[in-house]
């Protein structure tokens, strides 16, 4: 049974519809209890305000008495037009009853005309005088007007016993007793409550309609890129990518990052494959030459001193290129490792700069090279000073192996908004676009026949761009074919 229910896929869409419905109905409930909370204050109060507003104008129609009250100035205040049949005997006295609206004439009538409130008059002992509606007779203590009988967190009705004050003596003169039933505002919540009900339904239905739509776009996102992932996974090779939509949002973000991130996969599986080809050829030629060699050897060339002489030197230049090879592919290798080891290292330009072009102008004395040097002295680079060395070794090699015919070169040095630039320029054979985009590419050769008679592996560029970058730097190649080629390098200063 657990394993079933670990083994239950509950969908995304499925979540996120049930969380927003729930939050939607979570505001709208209390919503709807703050507005039924104030609803049933305001209803409460209003019926307060109507028992008061009914004591308050009893009390202005007997008020004018000296005396204690008495039967007949009740009746004569209340019901002039009722006779003595309409009189009753109690066991306390007697007291009127009868329709109220018969005898309520005046401004107390527009108290007691809703026919909620019941009413009894007292005299000073506490025997009834009058009685209208239905209310119990008996005389109760003097209270504030008090909330009675609760069921369903709600009053059944409202009452009061309160004293009659004599204006012109200030004594008592009798009380009365107020009754609300409170039938108005019973009515008022039975349909309250009945509207409550409908919107709450209305609510749940609303929510969930809301809660579906709002999750459809991220659901069919998430299915795109479900897709994409699959044809990815089916072919290695496809370009397939997810689509991009309007909206600016962290989905689209998401998206964004993703096809980058395909983009770089398909550029990493691109070069592998074009790495181990390469490889595969660079090892195969000095192998099989070596390996031809020691046959022929092998065979009957060591009786023969000059083709022995001719074989072992063979042999040993293909194991020099094969180390040289091995070497730049280790130095590639490291140059991915920078950004762990050397990151904080600094370097002072000037310095490097020079060694950089005395060594070259002492190696190649037919060449002339020219410096032009602009950088302010002690200028500190950000990087590690046989890195940068490196980089130079690299670009100005490269210069003097691809100028054959002008044997001339330009090296420039200055420093703007933070950076060190650095131009390395040949007037050499120049490069086709096609070309220009690939240099850095490994074991990229444009002419790869050239290149070996040079002793070039194509790894020179790639190892020079990964250690730049490495240092958040940048390089750019500018070329025409025929018209030699400038090598633009970026590297950040130490900043002060």
């Amino acid at each position: 049974m657990k394993q079933k229910l670990a083994d239950w896929r509950i969908t995304i869409q499925f979540k996120w519809t049930c969380f927003l419905s729930l939050a939607i109905f979570i505001v709208f409930g209390l919503f709807a209890t703050l507005v039924y909370t104030s609803v049933n204050q305001a209803l409460l109060r209003s019926e307060e305000n109507n028992v008061r507003d009914t004591i308050a104008a009893v009390d202005s129609r007997f008020n004018v008495y000296r005396a204690p009250l008495t039967k007949e100035q009740v009746q004569q205040r209340l019901a002039p037009r009722f006779n003595q049949k309409t009189l009753e005997q109690s066991g306390h006295g007697q007291f009127v009853t009868g329709d109220p609206e018969k005898f309520y004439h005046d401004s107390l009538s527009k108290q007691l005309a809703r026919g909620d409130l019941a009413i009894v008059l007292y005299d000073v002992k506490g025997h009834p005088l009058f009685k209208a509606g239905q209310i119990d007779a008996n005389f109760t203590d003097v209270t504030k007007i008090t909330f009675k009988k609760e069921y369903d967190g709600r009053p059944s009705y409202l009452e009061t016993t309160v004293p009659i004050h004599s204006s012109r003596t200030n004594k008592v003169i009798g009380y009365v007793k107020i009754n609300d039933g409170l039938r108005s505002y019973h009515r008022a919540f039975q349909e309250l409550n009945r509207r409550i009900i409908l919107v709450i339904v209305f609510a749940v239905l609303l929510s969930l309609f809301l809660g579906y739509i709002l999750t459809q776009p991220l659901v069919r996102r998430i299915n795109q890129v479900n897709r994409t992932i699959d044809e990815i996974n089916e072919d290695p090779d496809s370009q397939a990518r997810i689509p991009k939509q309007r909206s600016n949002d962290e989905i689209t973000d998401l998206v964004d990052r993703f096809n980058k991130m395909l983009d770089r996969m398909q550029e990493y599986t691109n070069q592998q494959k074009e790495f181990v080809e390469d490889v595969s050829h660079e090892l195969r030629t000095p192998v099989a030459v070596i390996e031809g060699h020691l046959k022929l050897l092998q065979r009957w060339g060591k009786d023969d001193p000059q083709v022995l002489d001719e074989s072992i030197n063979a042999s040993v230049s293909e194991v020099s290129r094969m180390k040289k090879l091995i070497q730049e592919m280790l130095d590639l290798t490291r140059a991915e490792q920078i950004e762990i080891n050397y990151t904080k290292e600094v370097t002072e330009a000037n310095e490097t700069l020079e060694q950089a072009y005395n060594d070259f102008v002492m190696l190649h004395p037919d060449f002339k090279i020219n410096f032009d040097d602009t950088v302010p002295p002690h200028t500190m680079v950000q990087i590690y000073r046989n890195h940068l060395m490196q980089i130079l070794v690299i670009l100005m090699d490269n210069a003097i192996k691809y100028s054959k015919d002008r044997k001339e070169m330009n090296l420039s040095a200055s420093t703007a908004d933070g950076m060190l630039m650095i131009a390395v320029q040949d007037f050499g054979v120049g490069l086709s676009q096609k070309d220009l985009q690939r240099i850095f590419n490994r074991f990229y050769r444009v002419d790869k026949a050239r290149s070996r008679e040079s002793g070039g592996n194509g790894l020179g560029l790639s190892i020079a761009k990964k250690i730049i970058e490495m240092y958040k730097g940048s390089i750019t190649a500018e070329s025409a074919v025929g018209s030699g080629t400038i090598f633009r390098v970026n590297l950040p200063l130490v900043k002060k």
